[in-house]
């Protein structure tokens, strides 16, 4: 009996042990008390301004010809992923948001707060496009699930897949 309360008393301890003090992620991406950029700090009337981090070229898996060239601004937080592009009133054409992810996996997007229809490309670590959604409906709530995992998203303004024939398939570069 003795040994069985030892026993019981190191397995408790050592589960308090390895308990972590981290707090859990928030899955929204919104921060609490550290100093970050939180959604609060952007609204309908104080939009996020574009910010140029990157090129990136869009190329036809057949030909390799350039498809279309935009200047991207690069979301690789938590917070940044969390908010895109939500808030803004507008996109030039040659503008998107590129979106990073650790690893590839299955990848899901809404447009909750976001006034631009958009077309959101899925592109795996190869950056092959791997799944399209053209043409998305502006403060939509429905989830926009990838069909393939996905490491990469491309958020760029509705109509512009089809306009310079990007399709499933076809590749980026990012520089």
């Amino acid at each position: 009996m003795k040994r069985k309360l030892i026993y019981f008393s190191i397995i408790c301890t050592l589960l308090v042990a390895c308990g972590s003090n981290d707090k859990p992620k928030r899955p929204d991406g919104m921060a609490k008390n550290t100093g970050e950029l939180k959604f609060q700090d952007y609204n309908f009337e104080n939009p996020p301004q574009f910010r140029k981090d990157g090129d990136l070229r869009f190329y036809d898996s057949n030909t390799q010809e350039e498809l279309f060239h935009i200047e991207t601004e690069v979301a690789s937080t938590d917070e940044s992923r969390a908010r895109g592009l939500m808030f803004r009133k507008e996109m030039l054409e040659n503008q998107g948001m590129f979106f990073l992810f650790p690893k590839d996996e299955i990848q899901a997007f809404y447009m909750r707060n976001t006034l631009i229809p958009l077309d959101i490309l899925y592109v795996n670590s190869k950056m092959e496009i791997v799944d399209i959604y053209k043409n998305t409906k502006p403060k939509d709530e429905t989830s926009l699930p990838s069909k393939e995992p996905a490491k990469y998203v491309i958020e760029i303004n509705a109509g512009l897949c089809d306009k310079y024939n990007i399709e499933i398939g076809d590749y980026i570069v990012f520089d």
